[in-house]
């Protein structure tokens, strides 16, 4: 099979051919069509990563979201079948997604809703995981029923865009923050009002907010007189700001929440049955074929994307 590896940290992965794994108790072999490029992937790849996320050299296989069809199965397996439609975010740090043949867990794989194709299937799990998790569980927006007013920082990226459209369909009152050039776009997908972060004046009589989930990696400092008085602000890029805030929720009635993805099948169901009901949709910014991982990165890594960058095999 044909996979893009890497020997040492670095943005030049290389194609090579590899033996063809063989898939053990409780995981399934995939024949990748589609994957998706999240930060997270050049991050590790590149050593920014280091030491939360190391890669394990040579050939290390980079990226994590993957579409496909079910190739073999393994010992045991039981409900899912050779040639069945399936993504997943692949479970650990050990990426693999780069591949023709990667071996996928149980525990995180999921049948593709009908009438997704491969690319907005392999777009979905990490950055919509993400997505739900931060405001669901860090947040506590109920999935339905909200009556709250939520800001998303970052709305038309990856995770953003995802993400404005969980609060709507939760009944959420939601702003997205982001570019003049994405406005309608985020709109579209459900934001009441949009901000443009790049006019002198965005936030002149702007309420306060419920909940703030920033998808960018701001400062809580400047986002917290933006709250209600017991307002949540979670990040799902956290830095140190993030976890030095986090240390005062006790005393606070403000709450900084860091939000680390825990992929598992249960919440990509969740989001599958908002897709096959037509509340979600994953929004492609642009492909690549496989031997150009390396552009897909460039362009993830210049900030200017607007949904979900992919790579079709």
């Amino acid at each position: 099979m044909r996979a893009m590896t890497l020997d040492s940290y670095g943005l030049d992965p290389r194609l090579i051919e590899l033996p063809v794994p063989t898939p053990g108790p409780h995981q399934v072999r995939v024949r990748v069509r589609a994957t998706s490029i999240n930060p997270i992937d050049w991050k590790q790849a590149s050593g920014e990563a280091r030491p939360l996320l190391g890669a394990k050299f040579p050939r290390f296989i980079p990226g994590y979201d993957l579409a496909g069809e079910v190739d073999a199965l393994g010992p045991g397996v039981t409900g899912f079948s050779v040639g069945q439609r399936v993504h997943t975010r692949l479970s650990g740090s050990g990426g693999g997604a780069s591949a023709e043949l990667v071996l996928a867990g149980l525990d995180v794989l999921q049948p593709m809703p009908e009438g997704m194709d491969f690319a907005q299937a392999a777009g979905l799990p990490l950055a919509g995981m993400t997505a739900l998790q931060g405001l669901r569980d860090a947040c506590r927006l109920p999935m339905s029923g909200a009556t709250v007013r939520v800001l998303i920082i970052g709305a038309s990226g990856g995770v953003g865009h995802l993400a404005v459209q969980l609060a709507r369909a939760a009944g959420a009152e939601v702003t997205g923050v982001c570019s003049a050039k994405n406005a309608e776009l985020v709109g579209r997908l459900g934001a009441r009002h949009v901000i443009d972060y790049t006019r002198p004046d965005a936030w002149s009589g702007q309420p306060p907010f419920d909940v703030i989930y920033d998808c960018v990696g701001s400062s809580p400092g400047e986002f917290l007189p933006r709250l209600t008085a017991h307002g949540r602000f979670a990040s799902c890029l956290p830095g140190p700001a993030v976890f030095a805030h986090a240390a005062l929720n006790l005393v606070r009635s403000k709450k900084v929440l860091p939000v680390l993805l825990s992929a598992n099948a249960a919440d990509l169901s969740v989001l599958d049955a908002l897709v096959a009901k037509k509340q979600l949709e994953v929004v492609i910014d642009s492909r690549f074929p496989l031997a150009e991982l390396r552009a897909a990165w460039a362009k993830s890594r210049s900030g200017r994307v607007a949904g979900k960058v992919i790579v079709e095999l």
